[in-house]
């Protein structure tokens, strides 16, 4: 039911992801969604055991950003210790780049895909997704030229990286290909290592370079230097 206008609104303490923290939020509306009991007879000594569960969804709104998000409870009694709570949206586990937009469609599409991996709690998808990144810009800047450390030595030889950048996105790659044909789990911590490599090396592509070029013809020349007499 919603909150009537002139009565203090209940708050809960969310994370919003608009405003990157746990803020406020209003309550607007709570609905009871699935419900309902069940009675089982214990099969060892005859026991009767009463099951219940309820779902109830909450519309909840940031007090800062006023950004709105969606909460299902669904509790299963006896033998859930604790309820299942969910948001919709998710929360965003990391944030795209500000210049995610000058990326090439492709690209930038695959890289959403790696975001949305990331805010389901997925770990291999996401390592499998920033090999692919790599993979992918390597094969537009420098061709299909054959094994992944042969096009890192192109990638590296046509100025796109250093030879210590080179370094860095090898060890990206070689953990992408162990979460896609080793099974490899990697923690969050180490998720978050290569996604900021992988977002380096982007910005570093598609990116700084054309920044680069139009600093260049914003600044002004220096003055002519007057010859001593």
């Amino acid at each position: 039911m919603a909150n009537d206008s002139q009565e203090t609104p209940e708050l809960r303490k969310v994370h919003c992801n608009e405003c990157r923290r746990e803020t406020e939020h209003r309550l607007l509306m709570t609905v009871q969604g699935d419900s309902g009991e069940n009675v089982e007879l214990d099969e060892l000594d005859g026991h009767e055991c009463t099951i219940w569960w309820e779902t109830t969804f909450d519309l909840l709104q940031c007090c800062g950003c006023r950004e709105t998000l969606l909460r299902r409870t669904f509790i299963f009694s006896p033998h859930d210790d604790r309820p299942d709570v969910r948001y919709f949206p998710p929360r965003v586990s990391r944030h795209s780049p500000k210049w995610r937009d000058a990326l090439p469609c492709d690209v930038r599409l695959l890289l959403d895909e790696v975001y949305r991996a990331l805010d389901a709690d997925n770990y291999r998808l996401p390592m499998m997704g920033a090999r692919a990144l790599v993979d992918m810009v390597m094969v537009e800047k420098i061709g299909d030229v054959g094994r992944f450390d042969q096009k890192l030595n192109e990638l590296e030889r046509a100025g796109f990286v250093s030879s210590k950048n080179r370094e860095v996105l090898a060890a990206a790659l070689d953990a992408g290909s162990a979460a896609a044909h080793r099974g490899y789990a990697a923690t969050p911590a180490e998720v978050n290592i290569v996604m900021d490599i992988v977002e380096n090396m982007l910005q570093a592509v598609y990116v700084l370079h054309d920044a680069a070029q139009k600093l260049k013809k914003l600044t002004p020349p220096r003055p002519a230097r007057t010859a001593r007499r």
